[in-house]
């Protein structure tokens, strides 16, 4: 039997929820790592880059398998792990967001 903590971040990480918006943060993310090579570090760089292909891997599980609530837990663990997505995306993505409530 499923606990309720469990049934919530089902819910949280479903594909309802979260999947538009990883597809916004991959989708910037070429242009931002093209446009930021120079200015991070090396090792900001390659988590940078490390963040990206988390991001196309949940993408593609909430495209073929977006039930599979470990794969996608998993990944969501593994992308915690690299830190906050860039500031700049992050910034576009809340601006968008406000922008689309704004309408409701």
């Amino acid at each position: 039997m499923k606990s309720i903590m469990q049934t919530m971040m089902q819910q949280l990480m479903s594909k309802q929820f979260l999947h538009e918006p990883m597809k916004e943060i991959e989708e910037k993310y070429p242009k931002w790592l093209q446009d930021s090579e120079f200015k991070l570090n090396k090792i900001e760089y390659i988590r940078y880059l490390r963040q990206h292909q988390i991001t196309k891997d949940l993408n593609t599980i909430y495209e073929t398998e977006p039930d599979i609530f470990n794969k996608i837990s998993d990944l969501m663990q593994k992308m915690q792990e690299c830190g906050q997505p860039p500031n700049d995306i992050v910034k576009e993505l809340a601006s968008a967001f406000d922008t689309t409530l704004g309408h409701l």
